[in-house]
């Protein structure tokens, strides 16, 4: 959205600043323009960059997710097996009373 707003002024910049405007003024329009296209160009490669670097994260937060789904499903299995030896041995114990 910013960078269309950003278009429309350079738009209106460069229609309405000849009227009425001496050689120099254009041209310090000239240089303002140039000097807002160079920013927005660093601006546009800064935010794409950090959408790559947020893309990364977001696929090793999944990748992190899937391993922490994995080992609470073997968490799960393993306190199921350790209740089950519990009842084994309570039922020993008790047998051999």
């Amino acid at each position: 959205m910013k960078r269309y707003v950003l278009w429309a002024v350079l738009a209106a910049v460069l229609v309405a600043g000849p009227m009425g405007c001496g050689k120099k003024e254009i041209e310090e329009l000239n240089a303002k323009v140039a000097l807002l296209q160079k920013d927005l160009t660093a601006v546009t490669a800064d935010l794409a960059e950090k959408s790559k670097a947020a893309e990364e994260a977001g696929a090793k937060a999944r990748q992190l997710q899937a391993t922490v789904d994995t080992q609470a499903a073997e968490l799960v299995k393993v306190k199921a097996e350790r209740d089950r030896l519990k009842r084994d041995l309570a039922a020993l114990k008790k047998k051999r009373r």
